[in-house]
């Protein structure tokens, strides 16, 4: 399994962490903000954000199947390239990345998938401008979808010509630039849209939080090299 096709199966590693905020009523429709402040104000926010942690709802409509899959759990991200995503329900799944490896324990399966952090987290996903590694001036086309005062919803569409991501849009608060929920719909049609809740920055997040361990007698299957 090539260390994307992890990302591809699981669209919620590359794609969820950029949430950090329950989504709002919608109000009003205002006068559109500049797109370039409200993406260099977003990369700012999370630029100064040195750790956090929150609870997480998460919806995936799979287009092939005609039907919806959700999940909670709750999440925990600290600078530089590390995050751990604990899914409590419907069945329970750890997701952690070390700054060096990903790891996806799936305990139903008795079952750890691995992969290089690097190969697994380009610098053109979502997720990289949280980790330090990637720009979203650089990386997508924004644009803004609609402004209701209180939010703002920002488009972005990757320039990369073959991406694993085939649409990303962000609700944003438009007082403090956090991102209140994520609507990913990837090439082949399937919508993935997470809402978070109870967040707290700046916990001071230790290391340990980060560090997997392969529980006793799981198999552990590993993504090739990319060629």
């Amino acid at each position: 399994m090539r260390p994307l096709l992890l990302v591809r199966r699981f669209p919620y590693v590359a794609f969820a962490v950029a949430v950090v905020a329950a989504a709002v009523p919608t109000r009003a429709a205002v006068s559109a903000p500049d797109v370039g402040e409200v993406v260099r104000k977003l990369q700012s926010r999370y630029e100064s954000t040195a750790d956090f942690t929150a609870d997480f709802a998460q919806q995936v409509e799979v287009k092939t199947l005609d039907q919806k899959l959700e999940s909670r759990g709750k999440v925990y991200f600290k600078r530089p390239g590390r995050m751990r995503w604990e899914y409590l329900q419907p069945e329970r799944q750890t997701i952690v990345a070390d700054g060096t490896t990903l790891w996806i324990h799936q305990p139903d399966h008795n079952q750890v998938l691995k992969a290089p952090f690097r190969l697994a987290f380009r610098s053109s996903m979502p997720v990289s401008f949280l980790f330090g590694m990637g720009e979203l001036t650089r990386d997508f086309a924004a644009s803004i979808d609609a402004a209701d005062g209180a939010t703002v919803r920002l488009r972005l569409e990757p320039k990369e010509a073959e991406s694993e991501i085939g649409l990303l849009v962000l609700t944003v608060d438009a007082a403090t630039y956090d991102i209140r929920a994520a609507d990913v719909t990837d090439p082949l049609g399937n919508v993935t849209r997470l809402e978070f809740s109870n967040i707290r920055r700046g916990v001071g997040l230790g290391d340990a939080e980060f560090v997997f361990r392969v529980p006793d007698g799981a198999d552990v299957v590993e993504a090739p090299p990319s060629p």
